[in-house]
């Protein structure tokens, strides 16, 4: 069965994560993306953690894709480059802004080669405005969105997420601008610059923070894994480890005074509205707290499920792995790694009834597919691809 956006061709110039996350997501739908990197791989091959001197990050990112190399600086890149613009539906690029101008390749060089081509450019900063020409990375992000002023506790200072979330937003701006643009040039014939930053991914996830702050001069405070907006909802230590709970709204707080044999909470004047309960956080936290001690992980979340509670085991990557629901739903698969052998990934996260995506192509080595690519997408003649080679081009 076809993948959604099978016959569709991406080169994929970018490095690090937001661009390849971009490329990996059109790649699970079907699209034929080659990863374009320097000899030697680009810089997330060289980034750790390392199964016998793989990245598990450059893995991780570029399963479903095939992989070719060019030294970008060689006077006959051009022309490789040239090629691949001609050949591809969708160019990805991650440089920093100007750097494919410099290269000789400005958008309306690259609409002369490919009128139809979409060029999605991922960068810190976007690719105009004052902040334009500083490098930017996912904590950088964090930091000046506001994000990690919002996280951890109000006595720690501020916080970074357990992951990259703003590289990875940026990555799923890029994929939906590019399919935008993708539908877009269905009638227009046309392609056109996807232009995203990490910083404006990471703003964007604020939402309710911004006007918040403009309307009442409150500033969002740190408040830990509690709920700035809801209570209870928060992490609790059981037994064995933690579970998360969340009963914010009148009758799933009225279910959890139930479970918990104190329906004297219910007819306290100050924890009567949502409101309220938000303002006396702290006392409810203990108030949980206390009565969740008393029992085990799973003791405690059988419980709350048969009560209708949203709840959940605070669970670790281990944790994941033995997951039934994610085998169910094939969201845990293991692919053949050409060095690491057998390795779990997370599988194809968008479920489509009649067009679902799928795992074509393990994780490619550096310039895996140099012959096929060069050779059969690109029309190098066995010849000219040899001489490519002995001149340092690949």
């Amino acid at each position: 069965m076809l993948g959604p956006l099978d016959g569709i061709k991406v080169v994929d110039l970018s490095r690090f994560i937001s661009g390849p996350y971009c490329g990996l997501l059109l790649a699970d739908m079907g699209a034929e993306v080659v990863k374009v990197e320097k000899k030697g791989g680009e810089d997330t091959r060289h980034a750790p953690p390392f199964v016998k001197e793989d990245s598990l990050y450059a893995a991780s990112l570029n399963r479903n894709k095939r992989a070719i190399t060019l030294d970008f600086r060689h006077e006959l890149a051009g022309e490789v480059l040239t090629r691949l613009f001609k050949w591809a539906d969708i160019i990805i690029e991650n440089f920093r802004p100007g750097t494919l101008e410099k290269m000789g390749f400005s958008p309306e060089v690259i609409h002369e080669i490919n009128p139809r081509a979409i060029i999605t450019r991922c960068s810190g900063f976007g690719q105009n405005g004052p902040y334009s020409s500083r490098p930017g990375f996912d904590a950088i992000g964090q930091a000046m969105s506001g994000l990690m002023s919002m996280t951890g506790r109000e006595e720690d200072p501020p916080l970074l997420s357990g992951t990259f979330v703003v590289d990875y937003a940026t990555g799923l701006h890029a994929a939906v601008g590019t399919l935008s643009a993708l539908y877009r040039r269905n009638e227009t014939g046309k392609g056109q610059v996807v232009d995203v930053s990490l910083y404006e991914s990471a703003v964007s996830m604020l939402v309710a923070a911004i006007p918040t702050y403009y309307l009442t001069g409150q500033l969002p405070q740190r408040v830990g894994n509690g709920d700035r907006y809801a209570a209870p909802v928060n992490a609790y230590k059981a037994k064995d480890g933690w579970i998360y709970l969340s009963a914010p709204n009148n009758g799933l707080w009225k279910k959890l005074c139930e479970l918990m044999k104190r329906e004297d909470l219910l007819g306290l004047p100050h924890l009567k509205t949502e409101a309220d309960r938000v303002e006396h956080k702290k006392e409810l936290d203990e108030i949980v707290q206390k009565w969740v001690s008393t029992y085990t992980k799973e003791e405690v979340l059988n419980l709350l499920i048969q009560k209708g509670i949203p709840c959940a085991p605070v669970q670790n990557i281990d944790d994941l792995l033995q997951d039934s629901h994610l085998k169910d739903r094939e969201q845990i698969v293991y692919l053949e790694h050409p060095t690491a052998g057998k390795m779990p990934l997370s599988g194809v996260t968008i479920k489509l009834s009649d067009t679902p995506g799928k795992i074509r192509y393990n994780p490619p080595l550096v310039g895996q597919n140099n012959e096929e690519i060069y050779q059969n997408e690109l029309g190098y003649s066995k010849y000219e691809f040899n001489q490519l080679k002995a001149k340092g081009v690949l």
